[in-house]
């Protein structure tokens, strides 16, 4: 839905159309004039033309670096997203080996079970018992 708004930038009044809400549109306006405002002070001759492009200017330059910082942030996101896919599947392979291991042991276990009821002196094969 769009909203007109009357903003009154550096003097002058505008009427706009946005999208967005009115209490926005103001926030910005006020943002603007700010940065107007500081852009002239102690420049009495600069014309409100020539403001509005070095503030313009300076819009610009923020949006680029705010947009190189994204860009960074998502290669790091991504880079972290494909580190903790290798840590997962690592962490899997290695519970696999783990229940696999486990299994060895108890089918060693069993193993050792039997050899030394087989023997019948309680698991001294050398027959001597231990003294």
């Amino acid at each position: 839905m769009n909203n007109v708004v009357k903003l009154r930038i550096f003097g002058k009044d505008y009427l706009i159309t946005t999208e967005e809400n009115e209490s926005y549109a103001r926030k910005l306006a006020a943002m603007l004039n700010q940065k107007l405002e500081k852009t002239t002070k102690g420049a009495s001759s600069m014309s409100k033309l020539d403001a509005a492009v070095l503030v313009a200017l300076d819009c610009v330059d923020e949006a680029y670096k705010a947009s190189s910082n994204l860009e960074n942030i998502r290669s790091q996101i991504k880079k972290y997203a494909d580190e903790a896919s290798q840590a997962s599947a690592a962490a899997d392979e290695a519970k696999k080996e783990t229940a696999a291991l486990r299994e060895q042991i108890k089918k060693l276990e069993k193993e050792l079970a039997v050899r030394k009821a087989l023997s019948g002196n309680g698991g001294n094969f050398n027959g001597h018992n231990g003294k």
